[in-house]
């Protein structure tokens, strides 16, 4: 388990750190404005993934030891292309709701949401290391597609971002196909539309449950993006959004800990070996994440001006606003991780509801008036009433429920 946890870790530290070249380079080339509509388009992507993966996502770690491989693969893909015609369909009737750059966003949404699907499947089945290779193809193709355009002068807009990550995706989702399919048997009778239909329902209310806290956890950390651009334009949203992806970047140890527990906890019916091991994982968590974000925040603001560029003075001041609300949102990982691996979805997402309106109210509300230390502000708290929910279901209310 130690091994895979340290795999896991160093795939999410060498993603991370393929990100952070990828802002670096971007930031230092188009600057913070076109930095700005960068985090856009990985936000909308983001997004359209958590919709297309609304049957296919993480839920398939809890389903993969317990059903049939086609019987979880072909309502995950079926949804996908549901969602990509239902997509089309909308923008064709309201067109003013298209945002920059659609096709190509919603074609490599598509793919990766493809390549999650093999990385789930491969960790329901607990080949995590096969999983962490599907996970690192992408940013390292992005980056490496990245520089290669850089050398020859052809780094000059977007555009060029959005190149990358289309090859980068086509490559990972054929490999992550090809890995699913080593790992699954060969001669599996075919579902019946019966059979078909019920796990549709089965993994939905499930899966949906999931990932609308997903989303919701996705909005609690990018909505006052929107907000920010708003009233003060895309370019404060290039330097707040440096800012938030190496806050980010410092849950990589907590998420890649909780991602090993939940697989492991997916895999075994002792309660209170679960609870032990969350308890244990939470601490480490804790422990690991405090140390880097203390680095982090006693780091002169010169060395973030030496990476991403004069736009960007205000990015070691806004990490230090956020550390607090970061270092309780790595802890509540391990809380989620667990619930999930008993089944139950809806704490997180009662909880992170509960985080998105703080984020919206105090958002609205503080942002035009203070800018950046609005937004900070509005985060921190929001992460911190969805970690207060989820300890409080782990300590006092989850297992009293449950063992009624």
């Amino acid at each position: 388990m130690i091994k895979q946890i340290l795999h896991t870790f160093f795939t999410k530290i060498s993603a991370s750190a393929l990100g952070f070249a990828t802002i670096i380079l971007i930031s230092q080339v188009l600057g913070a404005e076109q930095k700005g509509e960068q985090a856009f388009i990985v936000l909308n992507i983001a997004i359209l993934m958590q919709i297309f993966t609304l049957v296919g996502n993480s839920t398939l770690i809890y389903f993969t030891p317990r059903y049939r491989f086609n019987l979880l693969v072909i309502p995950s893909v079926l949804w996908i292309l549901l969602m990509i015609v239902l997509c089309v369909i909308v923008a064709f009737f309201v067109p003013n709701i298209i945002f920059d750059h659609f096709v190509p966003v919603l074609i490599i949404s598509s793919l990766a949401s493809l390549t999650e699907i093999s990385q789930f499947l491969l960790l329901g089945k607990q080949k995590i290391i096969q999983a962490n290779r599907v996970k690192i193809i992408s940013p390292l193709l992005t980056i490496t597609i990245l520089f290669i355009q850089w050398l020859f002068n052809d780094l000059d807009s977007v555009n060029n971002f959005i190149f990358a990550l289309f090859v980068s995706y086509v490559i990972s989702t054929g490999y992550g196909i090809i890995i699913v399919y080593k790992f699954n048997e060969r001669n599996q009778s075919v579902p019946t539309v019966k059979e078909l239909t019920s796990m549709t329902k089965l993994i939905f209310a499930k899966g949906a449950t999931k990932q609308i806290g997903s989303i919701i956890q996705t909005l609690n950390y990018r909505l006052l993006f929107y907000i920010l651009a708003i009233y003060f334009g895309d370019k404060i949203v290039g330097v707040y959004s440096n800012a938030v992806s190496l806050t980010e970047a410092v849950m990589l140890f907590g998420s890649s800990l909780a991602l090993v527990q939940y697989s492991k906890l997916s895999n075994t019916s002792d309660r209170v070996k679960s609870r032990l091991l969350t308890l244990k994982m939470t601490k480490i968590n804790a422990a690991f994440t405090s140390l880097c974000l203390l680095i982090m925040c006693l780091l002169p603001s010169d060395i973030y001006v030496w990476l991403f560029g004069e736009d960007f003075v205000r990015v070691g001041y806004i990490i230090r606003l956020l550390s607090v609300g970061i270092l309780l949102l790595s802890c509540s990982s391990n809380f989620t991780q667990y619930f999930a691996s008993q089944g139950n979805f809806s704490i997180s997402t009662f909880a992170s509801a509960a985080g998105l309106i703080i984020t919206l109210s105090l958002g609205l509300w503080l942002i035009p008036m203070y800018s950046i230390e609005g937004a900070a502000v509005s985060t921190v708290i929001s992460f911190a009433v969805t970690t207060v929910i989820e300890a409080v279901y782990f300590f006092f209310l989850f297992d009293k429920k449950t063992s009624k």
